[in-house]
């Protein structure tokens, strides 16, 4: 094999590792609350969600300049070994403090290396490409959700925690290798910047088309936050599913990823722009939200279908976001780019107090009511969105 890879088999070595990556993280992801409540109570559990992504937050607005200082692979190597020493240490000790010590650190380091792998792809793709290739990359990102959720319900029926943190790791170990094979080489555009957030929020109030894919990005990770931290509580605890079918419905739930998203993302690049398909995707979310607010049944037929429903909105918004974002942004736009991941954790921070507060007004189900009022206030910005094309 040749030493310097092409930029098509450096793109291939990415979807590789972004399929592991995303196998690695989905093992973790519903179950990481049940974890936590073996040692704090379900109210300090939130309280360490709030913190963790609090921190991640500041995190992530500095992370710019340690890329800048000391290139992006070696961080993307560091936050994977910050990862790996997580889960080592979830599996060594029983201790509360360290545990949400390093759950902390876990959070941070799933959310970084994220930023690394944008970069990466960003350098390889071409803006006429955006849409296909993002499109491609979310496929097999998500095709790696979909097959995690019976894998990890089986390790943890049959073995327990530990064994699963072990497969993390065991599958974190070849991201590390193809990243340091593949981009051994890769060097950093922006090396010279220093990156404050009062410059990129300047930058982002010139571009108002930005600005609205920011709002709309912001309320897909709301939706995505009360999906992660509420559905698997109400189906369980109020509609009295067991986790086994609950497993099954989030494996159902994540096919529209898998199915939908690279068509989407071709069609936006050849034949339309992204603002269709967002109000579209809106509008989807929207109603599965509120049927989910009426529906009050243990049939997992039906929970399936419109828990599939709600993904296909969501695939929508999620390749189109991407699409439309990554064709006004270059590699050399790291602040930007970081930014834009951070609303991942700014959703963990405004999801527990909107939605904490409903919980302490309502009952839970009218988390879904709220939700869907959010996700109509959308509409706004994706119908006065400027298309690309």
């Amino acid at each position: 094999m040749p030493t310097k890879l092409t930029r098509k088999e450096k793109i291939g070595s990415l979807l590789i590792a972004v399929f592991i990556l995303a196998v690695s993280f989905a093992q973790i992801a519903y179950v990481q609350s049940t974890f936590l409540n073996q040692f704090f109570s379900l109210e300090i559990v939130g309280l360490t969600f709030f913190v963790a992504y609090l921190i991640t937050f500041l995190t992530i607005n500095y992370y710019p300049n340690l890329i800048a200082r000391f290139n992006n692979l070696k961080t993307a190597l560091v936050v994977l070994f910050l990862e790996i020493i997580s889960l080592l240490t979830f599996i060594s000790t029983s201790q509360p403090i360290i545990i949400f010590i390093f759950f902390i650190v876990y959070i941070i380091a799933i959310n970084l290396i994220f930023i690394n792998f944008d970069i990466f792809l960003e350098a390889q793709t071409s803006n006429t490409r955006t849409g296909k290739v993002r499109g491609l990359y979310f496929t097999i990102y998500n095709l790696g959700w979909v097959v995690s959720p019976f894998i990890s319900g089986q390790i943890l029926d049959r073995l327990g925690f530990n064994w699963l943190f072990l497969l993390v790791i065991i599958l974190t170990l070849p991201i590390i290798l193809i990243l340091k094979f593949s981009f051994k080489n890769f060097h950093n555009h922006y090396s010279h910047r220093h990156f404050k957030i009062i410059q990129t929020v300047k930058e982002l109030l010139k571009h108002p088309n930005l600005e609205k894919i920011f709002y709309i990005s912001f309320l897909l990770q709301v939706f995505y936050s009360v999906m992660v931290i509420y559905t698997p509580i109400y189906l369980h605890l109020t509609i009295g599913l067991t986790w086994t079918e609950i497993g099954l419905i989030f494996t159902i739930m994540l096919l529209p990823f898998v199915i939908f998203e690279y068509p989407a993302g071709y069609l936006a690049d050849k034949y339309w722009g992204e603002k269709e398909l967002l109000t579209i995707g809106l509008i989807i979310t929207a109603i599965a939200s509120i049927l989910i607010f009426y529906l009050n049944t243990s049939n997992i037929l039906i929970w399936a279908l419109i828990l599939f429903f709600s993904r296909i909105g969501a695939s929508l918004i999620e390749i189109m976001r991407e699409t439309y974002f990554f064709k006004k942004v270059d590699v050399e736009d790291i602040g930007l780019i970081n930014a834009f991941r951070s609303t991942s954790p700014l959703s963990y921070l405004f999801t527990p107090i909107i939605f904490g507060l409903a919980l302490y007004l309502w009952p839970i189900n009218y988390i879904f009511l709220v939700l869907t009022i959010i996700m109509l206030s959308g509409l706004y910005f994706s119908l006065t969105l400027k298309d690309t094309k």
